[in-house]
């Protein structure tokens, strides 16, 4: 019987990352039934307190294994920047500088230099500001992701990686315990983004096992079973204990269905996956802002009409932002293209002049 090789997960990621987003979509149906006690009993109560918003970690596993395919096609450091800061500020800056504007300078008055705040994510430091906090963690990953391919392909062989990977992820775990011990405010804050940089660089050591086709699929049957059992002791009183089981018990899920996908005919339901895949970023950064400004004007999501609303006009709007987006990339390589040419015939006709 032939195994399953590692690649499954990079051949069906972009339909994973399809169902991560339409989790965090329900994800943040069952918060506002919590928040609001609106029937938040059965199958919302069990979704909000044991699958919560781990699919977020899906994304970030995903995003590292895509960056070590994506570094070992083009290695070029500044190249790498250009694209993935292009990828993700151009939505971010169309959807976040008019949001910030009405809430902060319009609605609630605390004037410009909160808007700055707010964009620039300091007040995600000072203050707790989570509106688009996944942004600020993304850019600080794609920031130190070179770094990070540098350890994990200079790593001799799979158990090398994977004593860089538990030393990496324990210093940033002591890390987390420290602050949380002695800036509790801090933590308080920043612990939404700190306790998920783990599953992200271990997405980036995972890249690697996937793109060398390894054949240790068998240790996702572990972690599914371990993290499953630890799913008994939640609620806990820890946040990183909770992060981290629900966050493995999420990938290890989507391992499997990723294994199943291998297994079964099933390219109709894949393709509509791969869609939302494809616009999830779009889709994030619209559906909560969306989301803040119904909850502000009191059209509380947790009530079934309102989130149809919600999802419906999230999607629509998604993808027209994801053809804007596209629209201003093109834009923006034919200037930087005209400019590289305009060098050139400078450079040309000083020297023939000359």
């Amino acid at each position: 019987m032939r195994k399953t090789s590692n690649s499954v997960l990079s051949q069906y990621r972009g339909a994973l990352m399809g169902i991560s987003i339409i989790l965090i979509i329900v994800f943040h149906f069952t918060e506002d039934c919590h928040y609001y006690s609106y029937h938040f009993s059965g199958w919302i109560s069990f979704f909000w307190r044991y699958i919560s918003s781990s699919s977020v970690d899906a994304f970030l596993f995903f995003s590292g294994l895509g960056l070590y395919y994506s570094m070992k096609k083009r290695s070029d450091v500044r190249s790498f920047y250009i694209r993935r800061l292009k990828r993700i500020l151009i939505p971010y800056c169309i959807v976040a500088v008019p949001s910030y504007i009405l809430l902060d300078v319009c609605v609630d008055k605390t004037g410009w230099g909160e808007a700055i705040k707010d964009f620039t994510f300091i007040s995600f430091f000072s203050d707790g500001d989570r509106l688009y906090w996944y942004i600020g963690l993304m850019l600080l990953c794609y920031l130190i992701y070179p770094y990070i391919f540098q350890i994990v392909d200079s790593a001799r062989d799979a158990i090398d990686g994977e004593i860089r990977l538990l030393s990496i992820v324990s210093a940033i775990t002591v890390l987390a315990l420290v602050i949380a011990l002695y800036e509790k405010d801090m933590f308080g804050n920043v612990n939404i983004a700190l306790l998920r940089l783990p599953v992200f660089i271990a997405g980036c050591f995972y890249g690697r096992s996937s793109y060398e086709k390894r054949e240790s699929y068998w240790k996702w049957l572990i972690l599914f079973a371990l993290s499953g059992y630890l799913l008994t002791m939640l609620p806990s009183g820890s946040p990183i204990f909770a992060r981290y089981v629900t966050g493995i018990f999420n990938i290890s899920c989507c391992a499997g269905i990723a294994w199943i996908f291998s297994k079964l005919s099933m390219r109709p339901v894949i393709r509509i996956l791969e869609w939302f895949g494809a616009h999830s970023l779009e889709l994030y950064l619209v559906h909560v802002t969306i989301r803040k400004f119904m909850k502000g004007a009191a059209f509380h999501t947790c009530h079934l009409r309102y989130e149809l609303v919600l999802v419906c006009s999230s999607i629509v709007i998604a993808w027209i932002l994801q053809i804007l987006v596209r629209y201003i990339k093109r834009r923006v390589k034919n200037e930087e293209f005209n400019c590289l040419m305009a060098k050139k015939a400078f450079e040309f006709f000083t020297l023939h002049s000359s």
